[in-house]
C-alpha cells in the first residue's frame, strides 16, 4: 500500500541543488533560519536554503485571501493587528494538504466495495421471485437448530435463544457435580 501523504514542505538549496521536504515545525523553523529569511541571514549564516517556488505561490495565495487569513488569525487566537507569521501560514497549508489525503485515502480505501455491494444486491433482486431458503443465510433463527433432547425425561427441552443485542446464545449452565 502506497502512501499518499503529502511529501511536506519543500526546500531547495540554491548552493548545493539539494531538494529537502518538511513536515516538522522545528525543521521548518530550521530551513528558514538557515535562509535569506532567517534571523542570523545578516551575519552570514545564510546556507541557501529557500522555500520552493511552488510553496512561496502557496503562502502568496494565502496571504492575498483575506477570510483564510482571518480564520487562521481566529484559530491560533491573533489579535486583530497580528497576522500568521510565515511558519503558521506554511503549517496551515500543509495541514491542509494533510487532512485532503486522509480524505482521499478514506474514500479509496475499498476500492471495490461499492461494486461487490452492487454485484449482492443485483443477484438478490434477481432471485427475489425464486423464493429460496437461502435468500437470507445470514439470518440467526434459534428455528434452524434441532430442539436438544431433555436432559431428564420428564423435563421440557431447554432452547436457549440468541440473546437480541447480540445474536449469541448464552452458554449452557454448568450442573455441580455431585461426589
Amino acid at each position: 500500500m502506497e502512501d499518499n501523504r503529502p511529501k511536506g514542505i519543500e526546500f531547495f538549496n540554491i548552493k548545493s541543488g539539494d531538494t529537502h521536504y518538511c513536515r516538522l515545525e522545528a525543521t521548518i523553523q530550521a530551513y528558514i533560519n538557515s535562509s535569506d529569511m532567517g534571523i542570523n541571514a545578516s551575519r552570514g549564516q545564510d546556507f541557501g536554503w529557500r522555500l520552493a517556488p511552488s510553496w512561496v505561490q502557496l503562502v502568496r495565495e494565502f496571504r492575498k485571501n483575506e477570510n483564510k487569513m482571518a480564520n487562521l488569525g481566529a484559530k491560533l487566537r491573533l489579535e486583530e493587528d497580528q497576522s500568521p507569521s510565515l511558519i503558521q501560514i506554511l503549517y496551515a497549508i500543509y495541514g491542509g494538504q494533510l487532512r485532503a489525503a486522509r480524505v482521499a485515502s478514506e474514500e479509496y480505501e475499498n476500492p471495490f466495495e461499492e461494486e461487490y455491494l452492487q454485484k449482492i444486491n443485483d443477484d438478490k433482486s434477481a432471485s427475489a421471485s425464486k423464493d429460496s431458503e437461502w435468500d437470507n443465510f445470514d439470518r440467526i433463527t434459534s428455528q434452524d437448530e434441532p430442539t436438544p433432547a431433555p436432559e431428564n425425561p420428564g423435563e421440557a427441552p431447554v432452547v436457549h435463544e440468541p440473546t437480541p443485542e447480540t445474536g449469541v446464545k448464552p452458554q449452557k449452565e454448568k450442573k455441580p457435580k455431585n461426589k
